[in-house]
C-alpha cells in the first residue's frame, strides 16, 4: 500500500497531539502514514520527545500556518495528501492562522483537508450561528471559506469540519481546572449541562477523517462525550477519586468573565444557548470517553495537585486500577517517553483554556 502523507498543525498542543497520537495507535496493518508534524520550534522538548520516540513515521517540520509557502514548495505538488488545521486565540486571527494555509494545501494539490472548528448549537445551526464570541465567529468565518473554496473547484479536493465542545481536559490538574470549576459556578444555573469532550476523542475523529476522506467527505459534526451539570460532575468526580471536585473561589471565576470578554461571553452562550453536539451519534461511530472514563484514562489527576479550594483527598488510589497501582509503586515513572510528552503537550500545553 502506498504510504500516506499527512501534515498535521499544532503538533505539539492539545489538539495536534492527540492526532498524532490516535494516527500512530492505528492498526499494525493499517495503510502506512507519514506524518508531517508541523511546529514553530523544532528544537523544543515536546518536538524532540514527539520525533525521537517514532523516527520512521514523525518528521518535524518548521513553520507557521500564516505564512505556508515555505511548508509546501519544500515538497513536490500533490506529495502531501491530508491535512490537519487547528487555530489558536491569540494576537493573531484565527482566519490568518487558517485561511492561507488552507489555500496553499490546495494549491499544493492536498487532496482532505479537516478542520477543527466549534459547534454553536448543533450541526446544522452552526453554519449559520457565528455567536459573538470572537474565537466561534472567527472559526465560523474559517469553514464559510472551507466550504466556498470546495464549491468554486468541484473535484479538486474534501474538506471535513470537526466541531468540539468544551474540553474536559480544562479539568486537567491545577489551577486552570480549578478555575474553570469556578467559572461554571459563577455563571450557570445549578440545573445547566455542559457538553464536554476530550482531546483524546478529538484527535481520534481527526485521525478517522484524515485516513478515511471517502467516509467522512463533506461532513460537518459536532464532537461531544458527556453532557453535565456542575453538581453531576462533583458527583461523578468523588466516586471515581474519592475527593472533591477542585474548585477555587468563586469570585475569582467571576473575576476572570469580567476580565476577559470573550471568555465571559463563551460562559453566556454555555448558560443561554448551549452546544448541541450528537454525543448518540458520534458514539455510535467511535467510543467516545464520558467524564468518568476520562477522569479513569486520560485526566492525569495527581492528588499533590489538588489544593487551592478544594478538601483533602480521601481516597489516593481511588483513580486508578489496581494494576496500574502496583506498577506506579514499585516504578514510579513507568510511562514512555512518548507518553510523558503527551501528558504535556495535551494536558498542559499553552493552548489556553480550551472551548
Amino acid at each position: 500500500m502506498a504510504t500516506q502523507t499527512i501534515l498535521v498543525l499544532g503538533a505539539t498542543g492539545k489538539q495536534g497531539g492527540a492526532t498524532i497520537k490516535s494516527l500512530l495507535d492505528r492498526p499494525k496493518d493499517a495503510s502506512p502514514i507519514h506524518i508531517l508534524a508541523l511546529t514553530r520550534n523544532p528544537s523544543s522538548p515536546a518536538a524532540q520527545t514527539l520525533a525521537t520516540a517514532h523516527p520512521d513515521v514523525v518528521e518535524l517540520v518548521q513553520g507557521d500556518s500564516t505564512t505556508p509557502e515555505p511548508i509546501f514548495s519544500a515538497r513536490p505538488k500533490g506529495s502531501i495528501h491530508a491535512v490537519y488545521v487547528v487555530t489558536l486565540p491569540g494576537k493573531v486571527s484565527e482566519e490568518t492562522q487558517a485561511i492561507p494555509l488552507i489555500e496553499a494545501a490546495v494549491a499544493h494539490g492536498v487532496q482532505h483537508i479537516v478542520l477543527s472548528s466549534v459547534d454553536r448549537g448543533g450541526d446544522e445551526k452552526s453554519w449559520t450561528n457565528p455567536t459573538k464570541i470572537k474565537h466561534f465567529y472567527e472559526k465560523h468565518n474559517i469553514e464559510l471559506h472551507l466550504r466556498e473554496l470546495a464549491r468554486a473547484q468541484p473535484g479538486k479536493f474534501t474538506w471535513t469540519i470537526l466541531r468540539p465542545v468544551a474540553f474536559l481536559d480544562n479539568w486537567a490538574p491545577g489551577m486552570m481546572g480549578k478555575m474553570f470549576s469556578a467559572m461554571i459556578a459563577a455563571s450557570m444555573k445549578p440545573t445547566t449541562k455542559l457538553q464536554l469532550v476530550s482531546a483524546r476523542d478529538i484527535g481520534m475523529f481527526a485521525a478517522a477523517a484524515l485516513t478515511d476522506p471517502e467516509r467522512w467527505a463533506g461532513r460537518a459534526v459536532g464532537l461531544a462525550g458527556d453532557e453535565l451539570t456542575l453538581g453531576e460532575a462533583q458527583e461523578k468526580f468523588e466516586r471515581v477519586t474519592g475527593q472533591t471536585l477542585p474548585q477555587t473561589w468563586t469570585f475569582l471565576g467571576s473575576l476572570l468573565l469580567w476580565m476577559v470578554a470573550d471568555v465571559g461571553n463563551m460562559f453566556a452562550f454555555f448558560e443561554e444557548e448551549g452546544y448541541g453536539a450528537d454525543i448518540e451519534a458520534r458514539r455510535r461511530e467511535l467510543p467516545t470517553q464520558d467524564f468518568e472514563t476520562w477522569l479513569r484514562e486520560g485526566s492525569q489527576f495527581e492528588y499533590s495537585d489538588i489544593f487551592l479550594g478544594s478538601s483533602p483527598s480521601r481516597n489516593r488510589n481511588a483513580a486508578h486500577p489496581p494494576a496500574r497501582r502496583k506498577a506506579r509503586a514499585k516504578y514510579p515513572n513507568t510511562d514512555t517517553a512518548f507518553q510523558q510528552s503527551q501528558n504535556k503537550l495535551v494536558l498542559n500545553s499553552p493552548d489556553g483554556l480550551a472551548v
